[in-house]
């Protein structure tokens, strides 16, 4: 068992693991999507139920998508992506961003996400399908701009309000509160390498994402393979169905993530067909949470399964922040710090750093500081001196509380 003190709370790390890497300035849609239509052209990239793309389509798609944009004079605009999905849902999001826009990821069922569109004054809405956008937002559906933009060859120059800087706030996530997490490229591709660097994946692995790409973790579902060259398995709106499975034994998915109330179904083996696809494929299955868990179902489904079952926790703001790895875990602790994270503990009043080691205090406050943190909180949330308190001199407050064990794992606890 490998160990640290570089930085607490850290006391296991697991071999060959970097705690800090460099993270490249570059833009996401680059990265993860043009380099490798260069570099893999064949390779696929994204699949769904209902087909699969290369990286030389993928960025076909969203090459006219971003054209499409720019024609309408949308180029720096925010722009709603209102229950992106599947293939069509990471071709939107990274055509706006190709087009320098700054997308807005929407729950289409969530008043408080509509509400939040509001406030941060978007002016055009990605749907694909009829009738999803926010009240007296114009709606434009994505196939639409595809077909336009890939006869479009024109390549206007940059617009005024444009993204131009990595560091500039480009992508709003909503939390679960409804605040608009404003976070840059460099966050997300940040939360991306880390959580590879983390998980020691190889170039070209499959995940399995399973939870919607408007949140947090169905984001990071998609783009940590795209990160890699890999491909990205999406779950449609039905869930893992047994299409699904199939996609995972087609492409020998190494990982998925997966939320936490999947797990009392998949230690009973249900459903079956996806059970027995991911007990024959996967290295490790990841399950996010956000408050303490019974460790019962954790022990049972690994039984089941017979791979790792790995906890991440993390928020809209932040991406992932402590997270299992699969060389050693404790059934009832959430993780350790992912790569690149450095957590302290803060009183649970005041939200303050305390000056003191996480072994001494029975349980504290996480705030941390990381590359993935969001640049801003955007709309109504950015007058909201509450929330603007939470971050200073690049620490954020989780206002999510923690304990800590000798061997430096942490366990979520309800302050």
């Amino acid at each position: 068992m490998a160990k640290t003190i570089a930085i607490n709370p850290s006391w296991y790390w697991p071999d060959d693991v970097p705690r800090l890497l460099g993270v490249p300035p570059m833009f996401c849609d680059r990265l993860m999507a043009e380099r490798w239509s260069r570099r893999r052209p064949d390779v696929v990239a994204v699949v769904d139920e209902d087909g699969a793309l290369t990286y030389a389509e993928l960025w076909s798609r969203v090459s006219a998508v971003a054209a499409a944009l720019r024609a309408r004079g949308e180029g720096g605009e925010r722009i709603a992506l209102v229950g992106p999905s599947g293939i069509g849902g990471v071709v939107a999001f990274l055509g706006a961003l190709a087009a320098r826009c700054r997308p807005l990821l929407l729950d289409p069922t969530s008043q408080a996400a509509a509400e939040t569109a509001a406030t941060v004054g978007v002016g055009l809405a990605i749907v694909q399908a009829p009738g999803q956008a926010p009240p007296g937002v114009e709606a434009v559906e994505l196939r639409q701009l595809e077909e336009t933009g890939a006869t479009d060859t024109t390549a206007p120059g940059e617009r005024p309000g444009e993204v131009s800087d990595v560091h500039e706030p480009a992508v709003n996530l909503v939390s679960a509160d409804g605040w608009a997490a404003g976070h840059s490229h460099y966050s997300l591709v940040s939360g991306a390498l880390s959580v590879s660097a983390f998980l020691e994946l190889e170039r070209g692995e499959a995940w399995l994402c399973a939870m919607p790409l408007w949140t947090w973790e169905g984001l990071y579902g998609a783009l940590i393979p795209l990160y890699g060259g890999g491909t990205a398995v999406l779950c449609g709106a039905d869930g893992a169905t047994d299409q699904v499975a199939d996609l995972v034994d087609d492409h020998k998915v190494a990982y998925a993530l997966a939320p936490f109330d999947i797990l009392q179904d998949l230690s009973r083996g249900r459903p079956r067909r996806l059970a027995d696809s991911m007990r024959r494929n996967l290295r490790g299955l990841m399950l996010s949470t956000d408050r303490p868990f019974a460790a019962g179902d954790r022990r049972k489904a690994r039984k089941v399964l017979d791979v790792p079952i790995l906890t991440v926790f993390g928020l809209a703001e932040t991406g992932p922040i402590l997270a299992s790895h699969p060389s050693w875990y404790v059934d009832e602790s959430v993780g350790i710090p992912v790569t690149n994270v450095e957590v302290q503990p803060a009183n649970p009043q005041t939200g303050e750093p305390l000056d003191t080691n996480w072994e001494l205090l029975d349980y504290a406050n996480m705030v941390i500081r990381a590359p993935l943190l969001m640049a801003e909180y955007e709309g109504a949330a950015a007058e909201d001196e509450r929330l603007a308190s939470r971050i200073e001199d690049r620490w954020f407050k989780t206002w999510a509380s923690a304990s800590f064990d000798a061997n430096g794992m942490m366990y979520l606890v309800e302050a």
